[in-house]
């Protein structure tokens, strides 16, 4: 079915089949007519608060059939939704708001209070609780806030569509990157954007009405967000699960809902496969999953393939700047071709280039670079930045990667992160991925650490298996083993867990060798 604008996903299947159930949660479902009247109603309220086609919009909650409703609704409006980590810390969050001069925040019950703060400090319009009320929080609040208890006051008169004429080049979104290497950027997602990106990945993983997914990644999350627009696009069903550090929990939740579907980042299958029992389920609705968010190690590959044998494994690659996705492996070719993130995905078209510009030869490295109607059209506030990685060839990703002579794609490493030390510049993926093999590790992250003498040293962080004790001098000697000397680890540091981004990736910056 054909949409133009990302809520229309929505109001097509309210046409077509109403009583469908859009969302699952502890406490019920709610259908597809159901949230759509929950979004209209928000939208009016935010016409109602004066905003503006064009204005940001603030939406600070967890995953639930209300952020859907929001999200929305804020689309409906004509608003930008710039959706943050519920668990965020204050400063960040303000960081990221200030930097966009949002009109007014919508948050749930648990982050009101945060919102109001933030509110107060930012000088903003309103601020609309989605699901309680908080009689005492307008104690020193200015006189231009507005603390809405609620869209349930609405009358039902208020849940009517507003038919705003939209383009599908209007902005639709502010999505902060993870900050994982360096200051967090507002990357900005058109309509147009998302919908081309969504169309590209549900014809490749042919999703139905048929299908659902368990949706452990948070909606604010790029990849999340657009788990929930693939799902409302197909007609399908979002079951959401917010308890994954219980992993036996998600898993059940998985049995019991019969969901078809499962997307996770690296860490997440690291979870799934050395702390619940994943391995011994069968899981016989479960159709396929998909991996991004990161390079999985070809080791857990192999672990993944293993533990769900008959389903099907999408390996994918993208980035905020690419609405999510630019290219995904089939599963036909998984077991062929481990370590690759395969072709481009319809609608994209991806080049490897040298420095100069000129495309490389096959299996020659160079810097990926994307095309296609889902490349963002900036960052907020960043000119600068954005003429570095937008040129005319395309977006450049910053990660250095080589194609096959089959056409399929490797990621070497990032041209950020590579490791200059003494002579030589080291990939730290390639030491990853030869440490991840080692039996007695869970997780390991490889980072370079200021060096007098070197420029930088290699230094290995691992998080191991639980009862499979190992010295510093076994990794050392693992990796000699494996890769060429002068890439083993100077330094190896055991630790107890991963410093995480709101995304669930590792922070490099935040991992520290004292």
């Amino acid at each position: 079915m054909k949409s133009d604008l990302v809520h229309q996903f929505l109001e097509t299947w309210v046409a077509a089949d109403p009583e469908a159930i859009l969302v699952t949660e502890r406490d019920g479902n709610k259908t597809y007519s159901e949230v759509e009247t929950g979004a209209n109603r928000i939208a009016r309220i935010l016409v109602d608060c004066k905003l503006r086609k064009g204005d940001r919009v603030a939406l600070i909650a967890p995953n639930s059939s209300l952020y859907i409703e929001a999200y929305y609704g804020i689309l409906k409006a004509g608003g930008i939704v710039v959706a943050l980590d519920a668990g965020g810390d204050l400063e960040s969050q303000a960081a990221r708001l200030a930097d966009c001069t949002p009109t007014g925040i919508i948050c749930s019950g648990p982050q009101v209070r945060r919102g109001l703060q933030l509110a107060a400090r930012l000088d903003l319009g309103f601020v609309l609780s989605l699901d309680v009320s908080v009689p005492a929080a307008r104690s020193g609040l200015g006189d231009a806030t507005l603390l809405i208890d609620g869209p349930e006051a609405l009358p039902a008169s208020g849940a009517e569509p507003l038919n705003l004429q939209m383009d599908p080049g209007d902005r639709a979104a502010i999505v902060y990157t993870s900050g994982s290497t360096g200051k967090p950027r507002g990357v900005i997602l058109s309509h147009r954007n998302l919908v081309a990106n969504t169309v590209s990945i549900n014809s490749y993983l042919g999703l139905t009405a048929a299908d659902s997914i368990l949706a452990v990644l948070p909606f604010h999350y790029v990849y999340g967000k657009s788990l929930l627009n693939t799902h409302v696009a197909a007609g399908g069903r979002v079951v959401i699960e917010n308890r994954f550090l219980y992993p036996q929990e998600a898993l059940n939740t998985m049995e019991q809902q019969a969901v078809s579907g499962f997307s996770g980042v690296p860490s997440t299958f690291a979870i799934l496969l050395n702390k619940s029992n994943f391995e011994q389920r069968e899981l016989p609705a479960l159709r396929y999953v998909t991996q991004a968010g990161g390079a999985m190690a070809p080791a857990m590959q192999e672990r993944l393939l293993k533990a769900i044998p008959g389903k099907e494994i999408y390996i994918m690659y993208g980035a905020t700047e690419a609405s999510a996705r630019l290219s995904y492996l089939p599963p036909s070719d998984l077991k062929a071709r481990v370590g690759s993130i395969g072709k481009a995905i319809p609608g994209v078209e991806l080049t490897v280039r040298r420095d100069d510009g000129t495309v490389a030869g096959p299996d020659e490295v160079g810097e990926l670079v994307a095309r296609g109607d889902n490349i963002m059209e900036g960052y907020w506030n960043a000119p600068a930045e954005t003429a570095e990685v937008l040129t005319d060839l395309g977006y450049h990703t910053g990660d250095l990667a080589r194609r096959d002579t089959d056409g399929f794609l490797y990621i070497v490493g990032r041209s950020r992160e590579m490791i200059k030390s003494g002579a030589h510049r080291i990939s730290p993926k390639e030491i990853e991925e030869a440490i991840a093999r080692n039996p007695t590790v869970d997780e390991v992250a490889v980072k370079g650490v200021a060096d007098e003498m070197l420029g930088e040293s290699i230094h290995a962080f691992i998080t191991l298996r639980a009862g499979r004790p190992c010295s510093e001098r076994e990794i050392q000697e693992w990796c000699r083993g494996q890769i060429a000397p002068h890439k083993t680890p100077h330094q190896v540091h055991f630790i107890e867990t991963f410093p995480r981004n709101a995304s669930g990736k590792i922070d490099k910056l935040a991992l520290s060798s004292r």
